[in-house]
């Protein structure tokens, strides 16, 4: 059985190269061989820049190829669907940026391609498999702050205008909920370990761009507990969290970015305490080291991750967006189920 996974990154997109490539190399068995473009002047520059030994003209030529096993997706959202399913089609475990898909029912036809190539598929929510988010789970589970009764979380950030920044582009399915909104949701769904029931929401449409570009929600779980959520390319704020009990309170800092060394607050019963993470490599790493294992071992998908953005799950975050959408646009609670 091979020791290594032979990774092919489609595209030279950003993401790769600042944050995929680094955390690559910080695992024990991964190795880039190689990225495509569809200028083949721009893949050669890249794989010379990064030490990549081959580079294709083409994404077809890569996800063909015998030398590659597995596919790094970082192309934009509106692309995922065709060349995560074209990959399986010969073979390849994907690695695919959030969201999955465009929509919620092409998720689920990238979910039955891969399983009927018999491959792996990973929607990339890296925070579900670092140490700082396994150890959250854990004072969650522990009753450290009572029951769960609700949570607020925020990822904003502002972007001027005018802009070819892709996160704009209604063609390639852009907008702040594919792009931050996705992340809150997710998490929201991590913290309460279930599918929300509703949404109600209202979101503000750029009338020039024509993609949404802030967003407030509120999703209800069981029990009538609601996380409310707030997304957008209107404000500075950044990234965070905090999940409410009977008892206490957690304060959670870049929640879907750990940092190589992080911790979030747990304040309950009159103490405080600073849960220190000290996960030593790069946000994107032990997704990475877990993606692999379960190549070249067979280890199955963290739990965790599959109730929140699996295969399966990362459908059902795209149903919440296109429900936030229609609440939205209805002005009224949408169910979910």
């Amino acid at each position: 059985m091979a020791d290594t996974v032979r990774w092919g990154i489609i595209s030279t997109a950003r993401i790769a190269e600042t944050s995929f490539i680094p955390s690559l190399r910080q695992t024990r068995r991964g190795q880039v061989v190689a990225v495509a473009s569809r200028d083949a002047d721009r893949a050669r520059a890249f794989a010379d820049q990064h030490d990549v030994p081959q580079s294709y003209d083409s994404y077809e030529a890569l996800v063909a190829s015998d030398d590659i096993d597995a596919v790094c997706n970082p192309l934009p959202n509106s692309l995922h669907a065709e060349w995560t399913t074209r990959a399986a089609e010969h073979g390849k475990h994907v690695f695919c940026e959030k969201p999955l898909a465009a929509t919620s029912s092409e998720a689920e036809g990238m979910v039955v391609a891969c399983r009927n190539a018999g491959v792996l598929l990973f929607e990339a929510f890296v925070f579900l498999y670092h140490p700082k988010s396994l150890k959250l789970r854990q004072v969650l589970d522990s009753g450290a702050i009572g029951d769960l009764v609700q949570m607020q979380m925020s990822f904003t950030f502002p972007l001027k205008r005018p802009t070819d920044n892709i996160r704009m582009s209604k063609d390639l399915a852009g907008g702040s909920l594919m792009d931050v909104g996705c992340y809150v949701i997710t998490y929201a769904r991590f913290v309460f370990g279930e599918e929300p029931l509703a949404v109600q929401a209202a979101v503000r449409m750029d009338p020039e761009y024509g993609v949404d570009t802030l967003a407030s929600m509120v999703l209800t779980f069981s029990g009538d507990r609601f996380a409310s959520l707030q997304a957008g390319f209107e404000a500075t704020g950044g990234q965070r969290a905090s999940i409410h009990g009977t008892k206490g309170y957690i304060d959670v800092p870049q929640p879907c970015h750990p940092r190589e060394h992080d911790s979030f607050t747990v304040r309950a019963g009159g103490t405080e305490e600073v849960v220190a993470i000290d996960a030593g490599v790069r946000t994107f790493a032990p997704a990475i080291e877990h993606f692999q294992d379960c190549i070249l071992d067979g280890v199955e998908p963290l739990a965790t991750a599959a109730s929140a953005a699996g295969p399966a799950g990362s459908a059902g975050t795209l149903r919440i967006i296109e429900a936030v959408r229609k609440s939205a646009l209805q002005g009224k609670r949408i169910d979910l189920a």
